[in-house]
Parts: structure tokens; sequence; C-alpha cells
């Protein structure tokens, strides 16, 4: 229940650990936690990682998250049950489930769990929301990279709502180089992974498959999209429009790069 705050460096690894008991191992089996902070992430609007150094000190990166436990009967929808939860706005870990949402008879013996519920419509619209960030973060740390992204996304998006019928607009080969660079590397395929894309034999795909149509549902789906994409175009070119004074956001030193800092749970690394 208690805030901790301290200043760390990137690359020092923390270890947060269970309360001391004189009866329980002092070992790896007391560990809640494994953090190393491994880049700056990027500072965009409504994602704020920069605060000033202390006596008006430099520009410096933040990440704040919180340890919660876990909820009974919920576990990652890999099936893992963490000993703890890392709540993280900024950077946040998969969603939990419930566990009888996790189908436990599946026939994968490397991977008894699977088969677990599409994504809910809240959890779409997060994921959604993160990778639009993720390509203004990109955007912020090597400017005009997000902004390509996201214009090829829309690109792509607007060709799927137009040609529901035609597969071929819902199947991108990551072979490809401008795939590659503009999609497949980028928080532009976090979109794609949302709305229901899955990766197979070189290829990004969106089913139904040859002669089938998109539903209106999923038709949906794609132009609610279109509009999240479209509103990071105009933050990333236009800058935050509550304070049009402040189009070029000041980034934290080291900010140039993207990603997150390194978590990892025991009974399970998480990284």
């Amino acid at each position: 229940g208690g805030i901790w705050t301290q200043t760390t460096y990137i690359g020092h690894p923390w270890t947060f650990r269970k309360g001391r008991d004189d009866r329980q191992p002092t070992g790896e089996e007391s560990v809640l936690l494994k953090y190393v902070p491994f880049r700056i992430i990027p500072t965009v609007p409504g994602a704020e990682t920069a605060q000033h150094g202390s006596f008006n000190g430099p520009i410096v990166g933040i990440q704040r998250f919180t340890l919660k436990d876990v909820p009974d009967g919920f576990v990652l929808r890999e099936g893992l049950s963490p000993v703890c939860y890392v709540e993280d706005s900024i950077m946040p870990e998969p969603p939990l489930t419930r566990t009888s949402e996790v189908d436990t008879s599946s026939n994968n013996n490397n991977n008894p769990w699977a088969s677990v519920k599409p994504f809910s419509p809240t959890e779409m619209t997060d994921a959604i929301r993160w990778s639009c960030l993720q390509m203004q973060r990109e955007d912020a740390a090597n400017p005009g990279r997000g902004l390509t992204s996201a214009k090829r996304l829309l690109q792509y998006l607007r060709n799927i709502c137009l040609h529901p019928d035609e597969p071929k607009y819902r199947k991108l080969r990551t072979g490809n180089r401008i795939c590659m660079e503009t999609i497949y590397n980028t928080g532009a395929r976090g979109v794609l992974l949302a709305l229901g894309f899955e990766e197979h034999l070189g290829y990004l795909e969106m089913g139904p498959g040859e002669g089938k149509t998109l539903s209106y549902e999923r038709i949906k789906d794609v132009s609610d999209a279109m509009e999240a994409v479209s509103k990071s175009v105009n933050l990333i070119e236009n800058g935050d429009d509550t304070n049009v004074h402040d189009r070029h956001v000041i980034q934290p030193e080291g900010a140039d790069g993207f990603g997150r800092a390194g978590f990892g749970h025991a009974d399970g690394m998480n990284i």
C-alpha cells in the first residue's frame, strides 16, 4: 500500500521481494518481480513519461507501476499464475483472464493453455489505443517514422473497408520490405493483431478466407480502428490541441528508442 520512488539508471537491475520473514526462505522463492530499465520511453500527449529533474535539472524519464495481488480465479492468458500483477498505464501487461475462460482440454501437449477466448471489445479497444500511442512514441524517437507507419496502416485499413469481399486486402506479406519497415516492426502491427490478424506462413491474415465477405461487425471494428489511427496522425502532425503553443514535446534525455522496461515474474518470465 506504500509508494516508493527511486532514481535508477539504464541497465540497473532491481528485484522486488516479499516482506522479510525469518520463517521464509530468502532465495528465489521470495521474489515477486525482476525489473530492468533498458530504454527511456518517449513521452507523448496522454502518456507522459518525462519530468524535470531536481533543482531545475534536465528532463528525465519516469515510469510508474503498481504491484498488485492476483485476484482469485484469474491467470495470465497463457495460463500462467504469477505471484503478482503489474499495473502500468504506460506499458500495460496483457490483461488477466478468468481461469474458466482458458480451455485446458486442448490436445496441444506443449501448451495445454493455448486456446483462450478472443479479446473482449474493451480489450481490443485498449490494445488499439496502446498501439497508436506506440506509433506516436516511434515518431517522437525518430521523426517521420511513426507518421509513415500510421499513414500506411490507414491505407491498408481503408482498403479493407472499401473491399470487404476481397480477401487479398486482408493479407499482408511480412517479407515485403515496405510492410516490414512500416507495419511489422512498428506499433501498426499491434493494431492489426488487435483486429484479429494472425501470422501464418509469412503473411499477416484476417479471416474469413476465399469467397467470404467480412461481417458488418468486423467492418465496424476496422472503421473504429481507422478513427483511432487518424487521431494519432493528427497528433503527430499538429501536436496536442489542448496546448497549441507546445507542438514539440520535450523528450527526456536518452529517449532515442522505444520499448518497455523488462518485467520478469517469478513462476515464469514475462519480458
